[in-house]
């Protein structure tokens, strides 16, 4: 690997993010954009819950932590794919909290060479505690040099 990674910083939290309640407006208007029919993501009541991919509208404030290389800190990347793993839905009134970890770093090489790729976990629990969604942000780098 082209990049001197200390695997220690892996899985360590770098940075967590509480952000304001959900509310029923927000889950409703969002399903709209999507052009989303089904009732339990329109309607207002009891049984109103968030499109599975509204999950990807929660960040943290740190895109990377302080502990990865300068050379990946502060070099443009490419957003290579998200990998998403939902809990439990995500309702009207949720305060959704955002812990960000270093998940993976690694390289490939493809046919226009050399290519690092990292990995960022966004873990993200409700008030009570339930995980709503696990979300893995991958971000490539080409032409990366030792």
């Amino acid at each position: 690997m082209p990049l001197a990674i200390d695997p220690a910083i892996l899985g360590q939290e770098f940075d967590r993010a509480e952000h304001e309640a959900v509310t029923v407006e927000e889950l409703i208007s969002f399903a709209r954009a999507l052009g989303e029919s089904h009732p339990c993501y329109l309607e207002a009541g009891p049984d109103l819950v968030a499109h599975p991919t509204y999950c990807i509208r929660f960040k943290g404030q740190k895109f990377f932590p302080d502990t990865l290389p300068e050379s990946l800190r502060f070099r443009m990347s490419f957003d290579a794919g998200k990998d998403i793993e939902l809990g439990v839905p995500i309702r009207p009134g949720d305060v959704i909290t955002v812990v960000s970890t270093l998940h993976e770093v690694y390289e490939k090489t493809g046919r226009t060479g050399s290519m690092v790729f990292v990995v960022v976990r966004f873990t993200m629990t409700n008030q009570r505690g339930d995980t709503v969604a696990i979300v893995d942000n991958r971000f490539m780098y080409k032409g990366l040099e030792g």
